[in-house]
């Protein structure tokens, strides 16, 4: 109640939904602190009541936002953009912040317990029949970050790329997060030598995961989705066609019943087309996301998260 009480009283009309105090506030290393503090305190049934109750806070004292997140789910769906679907996204957004707390308190072994089924294993070892690393991709879907840990725990130690967070300090405790589940970070840039390390990791043999449904660069590709039109990053199938890794689409997202489902699709192969790199890169990376990524959004749209509007 005292989250919902700050977040109605302190939000920042008519802003982007980063420069709020309720967001500032919250994305920090201390927040997660708090929240692993918080679990250990009040015990797992408290602590999903807490994290609701912080989600619907959010999403009552967001409008804003809210319209956003409707619009990004009509992209998928429009039957399925209603104003309890876009609370939804703020309320799992919440829960997957306390599933943080989950594995920081939980052994390994037990926080595998969040897992459900698993789908589409098999095609991580054709993939890797190849003899190269594996490019696993994915969005801003479900709570990705637990992919890297139960892909670790199934033999498959894990690199995720990512971009720096607001602070160097939040930057330094994720990635120190993940490697206690034996998940490395490397933090790129818009840079050759990023791409360079990147592709030489591959070669080795590197399984690496990144999300391409948020680009931070000008390296696009318009995809249409079922309603609308957004960019996803052609990095992912420039990276297979530098390191001859292929490319595997990847979503894990909660059931109702809170345990969590992973699934895998058969593995993109990139090659160069004759039309040349342009038109190459759009060719993979439309099939990337039309085949592989958008039919995984579309499972849950509701734990699609983004908070600002994607169509171009």
């Amino acid at each position: 109640m005292l989250a919902f009480v700050v977040a109605v009283f302190y939000r920042k009309r008519g802003r982007d939904y980063r420069e709020a105090r309720f967001y500032k506030a919250l994305y920090r290393p201390h927040a997660f602190e708090l929240a692993i503090s918080v679990r250990r305190l009040v015990g797992k049934s408290v602590s999903i009541l807490v994290a609701r109750l912080i989600g619907a806070g959010y999403a009552l004292s967001h409008p804003k936002v809210l319209r956003e997140i409707r619009a990004n789910i009509a992209l998928l769906d429009p039957r399925r953009a209603t104003w309890a679907n876009a609370a939804r996204v703020c309320i799992h957004q919440a829960l997957n912040f306390r599933e943080y707390a989950e594995l920081g308190v939980s052994k390994t072994r037990a926080a595998l317990e969040m897992l459900g089924s698993k789908k589409g294993i098999e095609h991580i070892e054709d993939a890797r029949s190849d003899g190269k690393g594996c490019l696993f991709v994915t969005g801003h879907f479900g709570f990705f970050e637990l992919g890297g840990l139960v892909m670790s725990q199934m033999g498959y130690p894990m690199t995720t790329l990512t971009l720096p967070e607001p602070t160097s300090e939040l930057t330094r405790w994720r990635a120190d997060f993940r490697k206690r589940w034996g998940v490395e970070t490397v933090v790129v840039g818009n840079d050759a030598f990023s791409a360079v390390e990147i592709t030489r990791q591959l070669r080795g043999g590197a399984m690496i995961a990144l999300l391409s449904d948020r680009p931070f660069d000008s390296n696009t590709v318009d995809v249409d989705l079922p309603h609308g039109r957004i960019p996803f990053s052609s990095a992912p199938v420039l990276l297979s066609l530098l390191s001859g890794a292929p490319i595997i689409a990847a979503g894990i997202w909660r059931e109702p019943s809170g345990k969590f489902t992973i699934e895998a699709t058969p593995p993109l192969r990139p090659v160069w087309l004759p039309e040349g790199r342009e038109a190459t890169l759009e060719h993979f990376t439309t099939r990337l996301a039309k085949e592989g990524l958008v039919p995984l959004f579309a499972r849950a749209p509701e734990q699609w998260h983004h908070y600002s509007r994607l169509e171009k």
